[in-house]
């Protein structure tokens, strides 16, 4: 029983080291295929995809994507001349490496060609740098009817407040499984059951023990049995510090750890903005006055 818990702390221990470290842990929601919020019918979310050596390269094929679906969802072809003349009438640029560089257009841009209407705006990106290649996701808010809208731009956060901390002080492992963090979550309620089963058991065993040292008379027998009393009495507290340990740990790791990203609608005022480079992820918040 003691070489279970054993390994079951020391699984608890990897799963948290793991899930700081995954590569894909910060990712934006809307990548995942959950959109943020918006009013029925005023627009529409596509998602474009791009890979490049360099990251520019990787928006320029993202976006030329984008123009060809959006074509081909309104039943025309976007031949390469009219993508080209769609950039430099936006005056598209693709050198900003960061968040905030990488939000070539936040206004809504028209275009009309025929009988091919539109209008779209950028509003996220989130990128992935491995093995000298970058791979790109882009978010739009498009109209395919060609009426303006406003367009909502999404905030994120990967904290959740106390609020995952008081769901796994009620359930172990409640917070994590909150927070996204569902292997994590289900090691911590295994192993709490676990140290909670432990104690019950050392308990009754124990119990047992000094029930059948009163049933007896000899004391070489009564000395037997109150020895064994003692070995369980001794799992049982360990069992109860592994108990303790587990709950204390889940309860801090639920509330300090960060979780999968999520939207955070914050004042307007307010920008919440990050990014991913090499495997590492930037957050920043910026107020205007």
């Amino acid at each position: 029983m003691m070489k279970v818990k054993f390994i079951f702390l020391l699984l608890l221990f990897c799963v948290s080291v793991m899930s700081q470290n995954s590569s894909h842990s910060g990712r934006l929601p809307w990548v995942e295929g959950s959109f943020p919020a918006k009013k029925t019918g005023e627009f529409e979310y596509m998602i474009a995809r791009g890979e490049g050596k360099l990251l520019i390269n990787a928006r320029e094929n993202a976006f030329d994507s984008f123009l060809t679906d959006l074509g081909n969802n309104a039943g025309v072809t976007v031949d390469s001349r009219t993508i080209s003349e769609i950039k430099s009438n936006m005056n598209y640029s693709g050198n900003g490496s960061t968040y905030e560089g990488a939000q070539h257009f936040m206004s809504t841009i028209n275009i009309e060609r025929g009988n091919f209407k539109a209008s779209f705006s950028k509003v996220g990106e989130y990128y992935e740098y491995e093995n000298g290649v970058y791979h790109l996701w882009e978010l739009y808010e498009v109209s395919p009817r060609g009426n303006s809208f406003k367009p909502i731009i999404p905030e994120y956060t990967d904290h959740y407040g106390l609020s995952a901390g008081w769901k796994s002080a009620l359930l172990p492992g409640w917070g994590q499984f909150y927070k996204g963090k569902t292997v994590k979550g289900a090691v911590f309620l295994s192993a709490e059951i676990l140290a909670v089963s432990g104690l019950v058991y050392s308990e009754m065993r124990r119990s047992d023990n000094i029930r059948l040292s009163q049933e007896t008379t000899s004391i070489s027998i009564i000395k037997e049995y109150r020895d064994r009393a003692d070995t369980w009495a001794l799992r049982r507290n360990i069992a109860i510090g592994a108990t303790a340990g587990i709950y204390v740990w889940n309860v801090l790791d639920a509330a300090l750890s960060k979780g999968k990203m999520r939207y955070a609608w914050i004042p307007d005022n307010l920008h919440l903005n990050g990014s991913q480079e090499s495997g590492n992820h930037y957050i920043g918040l910026t107020y205007d006055f």
